[in-house]
């Protein structure tokens, strides 16, 4: 257990557990056995919940309560459709704001990338692409802009790591971040706005028809609180 957690601390790990598959599309919540498990009363779960239903992560069933959020085909080329209009044009605002410790620091993620892709560590490589795609956008400077991105692209996440399985070639990887880093270093607004787009492009074809539940492992909310108390 992982006692005194606050509302948003709750929020945080149970967005994550969303977003990496440990609570999948379509399940339904116990909240008595998520506050046993995280240590804490039901009232800072409920909040931390409610948040997550303002964020769409989670839907509240009349009789049911609450339920891990499904996409259908629809509502997910409607999220890539948003994504293709806020996230290009906000990676083109980073051009010019990334100091060369900055760009090493994306190289270095980049690099991370490719290597877990070829090693076929799907899991980690989904975590270190969201972690490299967050802090390139973070780094325009746009927090308004961030947040609705960010919004849309946990929503999708549960998905994207299905699509993990056919995106995290080892070459592609490299071609694709390292592309997209050379563009921001040249200074070229434009190509690191194509590159971007081509990117989710590639990822909204890849997609397609690829809404589908995977396995949950035997515990994961285990190893999240266990990464707590360390």
């Amino acid at each position: 257990m992982a006692p005194n957690l606050r509302p948003d601390q709750l929020a945080s790990l149970l967005r994550r557990a969303v977003r990496e598959r440990m609570l999948l599309p379509g399940q339904t919540l116990n909240q008595d056995e998520l506050a046993s498990r995280f240590g804490v009363s039901r009232i800072p779960l409920r909040e931390a919940l409610r948040t997550l239903a303002g964020e769409g992560l989670i839907v509240m069933r009349p009789g049911i309560g609450a339920v891990v959020a499904e996409l259908r085909p629809d509502e997910l080329e409607e999220l890539l459709e948003l994504r293709m209009a806020l996230e290009p044009p906000l990676l083109a605002s980073v051009v010019g704001k990334v100091s060369a410790e900055q760009l090493a620091e994306l190289r270095a993620h980049a690099q991370r990338l490719s290597e877990l892709a070829l090693e076929g560590d799907v899991d980690s490589w989904c975590s270190e692409h969201y972690a490299f795609h967050r802090r390139l956008l973070e780094l325009a400077g746009r927090r308004h802009s961030l947040r609705l991105v960010m919004q849309v692209v946990n929503l999708m996440e549960p998905y994207a790591r299905v699509d993990a399985s056919l995106a995290a070639d080892g070459a592609r990887s490299r071609c694709d971040h390292q592309a997209l880093l050379d563009a921001i270093e040249a200074g070229d607004r434009e190509a690191t706005r194509e590159r971007g787009a081509a990117m989710i492009e590639a990822s909204r074809t890849r997609l397609t028809g690829l809404i589908q539940d995977q396995p949950a492992d035997e515990d994961p909310l285990a190893a999240m609180l266990l990464d707590l108390k360390r």
